[in-house]
């Protein structure tokens, strides 16, 4: 039998929800948005779980821990994390990795020529935003080491937009909403990426092994609370309040770039978000011309889809999605 909508993934037994510390990073994917609702709509404690959200800042590598032992972070940190030696597993990705930012450069650059030389702007090497820059590129006909293309860590998408304003960078693949103001400064859009069918990094809600065996109640919890935040964005009831996190963590303030943004999330959000083998096996080719210890990883043997696979099958996830589907 189908769980109605808004019942607990599984019973709450405990006097009070069991507290989880789970490392985040700024909106580098547009589903760390979902995370966020999700925290503030309580649907954590709702399936037991209170998640406390430990911010991971500038250019650092999230790296889960006993102190941190969920986190909800970029596939390719999950990847560069096993090849040092952690033990984790990736439970759910939200976001298909299905690209759809656009390449937002200096006024001075017209043309894929003009970018020879120049220096473009990600999060750190490696991860997300820097293979997203690598597939871009790769559809212009570039490639940063024979052109001279620098991609320098500078932080998240909101530091990454600061650093092109204040002219330390000269471009940077950025979420449609933050284009869009920028465009209305006089920046330009070199190429649309969401036309192209590309896919790059997904997001990644992992977890270590020991917190995995020892608390799989938690981690259930957590994976229904941030589907029912997925559906929760997508949802006439959840639009306000999903628009003003994606100004908050864009910093953008034009109400049609925001528009924007809430358009193309509901593009990305996985609606039964298994984690994709093929996914990561393509991410981890274009890791390796940074990270060449990346390819010493199995990633199939990361995945651990059993709590999405129990959601799915038991109707939970058809159920949270029922108002939006009514509309």
């Amino acid at each position: 039998m189908a769980r109605a909508q808004g019942s607990p993934a599984f019973p709450d037994t405990a006097s009070k929800p069991a507290p989880v510390n789970m490392l985040h990073l700024g909106a580098v994917g547009l589903s760390a948005i979902v995370l966020l609702v999700a925290e503030r709509q309580n649907f954590f404690r709702k399936h037991g779980v209170d998640v406390q959200l430990v911010p991971v800042r500038g250019t650092q590598v999230p790296k889960p821990s006993d102190e941190h032992p969920v986190g909800h972070i970029g596939a390719p940190a999950a990847i560069m994390n096993v090849a040092g030696g952690s033990d984790l597993r990736i439970i759910a990705s939200l976001d298909s990795g299905r690209l759809s930012n656009h390449l937002v450069v200096s006024p001075s650059i017209r043309s894929p020529e003009d970018l020879r030389g120049k220096r473009l702007g990600a999060r750190v090497t490696g991860a997300a935003l820097w293979i997203h820059t690598v597939l871009t590129l790769e559809q212009l006909g570039l490639d940063a080491s024979r052109d001279n293309i620098s991609i320098l860590p500078v932080g998240d998408p909101a530091q990454v937009m600061q650093a092109l304003e204040a002219g330390r960078i000269d471009g940077a693949v950025l979420p449609s909403a933050q284009s869009r103001q920028l465009t209305n400064k006089g920046y330009s859009v070199l190429l649309d990426l969401s036309p192209l069918n590309i896919y790059g990094a997904q997001d990644a809600l992992v977890v270590t092994t020991s917190f995995l065996r020892e608390h799989p109640n938690s981690i259930e919890g957590i994976v229904a609370g941030l589907i029912e935040g997925a559906a929760f964005v997508q949802s006439a009831k959840g639009k306000s309040a999903t628009l003003e996190m994606l100004k908050t963590e864009l910093m953008i303030t034009d109400k049609a770039a925001a528009d924007a943004g809430l358009l193309q999330l509901s593009k990305v959000i996985v609606r039964k978000p298994y984690p994709s083998a093929e996914r990561l096996l393509n991410m981890q080719r274009i890791m390796s011309i940074a990270a060449p210890a990346a390819m010493n990883v199995k990633v199939t043997d990361l995945i651990e889809d059993r709590f999405v696979k129990k959601l799915d099958e038991s109707g939970f996830i058809d159920a949270a999605y029922a108002s939006v589907d009514a509309r």
